[in-house]
């Protein structure tokens, strides 16, 4: 996020304040609701606890190599693949003006095309919904107008692509949200995403009350946790270090009543580059605590892994649209 430090704590600080409330709240959730007006997919419910794995941006993969990646990045169809194997489908989000027929390069990553989307909704069963229309932080934003065709402005095109479960959440870009920002989307869409650095947990009485906070863990690398080592100590932004796996396992199997959700955004494997570089990470140890990254939007595969064969197939894999409809929470736009 491009804020100053100052910034950057006191966001953190609401943001995790926020999450603690919702988690309290998750112990009065009641598990079902009738289903609403909006008719999607029905869920074949044999336990009340959900899930939902989400990518943020839907990037195809870190670096601009949109043809073949560079050695050790994961694409966005190797992670629906890896989903797939542990009976997973995921859900993205699509920054609409970030998306077209070709892939393009921008910041060091390079976007998926709405071919790739369309792949991944027809052979893996995923879903996605709106990151926004060209990812404008919506703080920034003075007036309806702007607000709304960032928000509600891009769920027809996102329809017209087929993608017709987007109202099920909107993902904020950058997370930034005000109270004028949160009104305008909680009119086209069921929930707002906010970000947890810890594993937090979404119930019906959470989330069907304004402003209908979707509480999602986002597992980041970034330093290792091995304070004996020099990847300790390398600089990342925000001065992240690389989630534990146990942390994953938590929020991969919530509890009776209660709705998970995970976001990533990259997979790396292996070791590219050397340690101080922004671009390099290390996956190699068989130890996680030793493995790091660059960038913590970047994380280790393996990790990944461990905690996803720690997962209770029990739980219900879910979209927002689902739980949205489960729940009775209907927007009114």
């Amino acid at each position: 996020m491009r804020t100053s430090k100052s910034r950057q704590r006191q966001s953190r600080t609401a943001r995790l304040a926020l999450g603690a409330a919702a988690c309290a709240a998750s112990l009065a959730g009641l598990a079902s609701a009738p289903a609403t007006a909006r008719t999607e997919p029905a869920v074949n419910v044999a336990t009340p606890g959900y899930l939902t794995m989400a990518w943020g941006r839907s990037l195809w993969a870190h670096g601009c190599n949109p043809g073949t990646p560079a050695p050790g990045v994961r694409t966005l169809e190797q992670d629906a693949q890896d989903l797939k194997a542990y009976g997973l489908r995921g859900v993205g989000g699509i920054v609409v003006n970030r998306t077209s027929d070709t892939r393009t390069c921008e910041r060091g990553v390079t976007n998926a095309t709405w071919a790739d989307l369309a792949r991944l909704q027809t052979a893996y069963g995923w879903s996605f919904v709106s990151q926004s229309m060209n990812y404008t932080r919506m703080t920034t934003l003075t007036t309806d107008a702007q607000r709304y065709a960032e928000t509600g402005a891009t769920l027809a095109p996102l329809a017209a692509r087929g993608h017709t479960q987007a109202w099920g959440a909107f993902f904020y870009p950058d997370d930034e949200q005000d109270l004028p920002a949160q009104q305008m989307v909680a009119k086209y869409f069921a929930f707002g995403r906010l970000y947890t650095l810890v594993p937090g947990f979404n119930t019906k009485a959470s989330a069907t009350v304004f402003p209908y906070t979707l509480l999602t863990y986002t597992p980041l690398g970034g330093r290792c946790n091995n304070t004996a080592l020099p990847c300790y100590t390398i600089k990342v932004r925000n001065d992240r270090i690389t989630a534990p796996p146990s942390a994953i396992v938590k929020a991969l199997n919530p509890r009776p009543g209660q709705w998970s959700v995970i976001q990533m955004f990259r997979f790396v494997e292996g070791k590219s580059g050397t340690l101080g570089q922004a671009n390099a990470w290390d996956c190699t140890s068989p130890d996680w605590r030793n493995r790091w990254t660059g960038i913590p939007e970047n994380y280790c595969r393996n990790t990944f892994l461990t905690a996803l064969a720690q997962r209770d197939r029990t739980v219900v894999n879910v979209t927002p649209a689902q739980m949205a409809t489960r729940w009775g929470r209907t927007p009114s736009g």
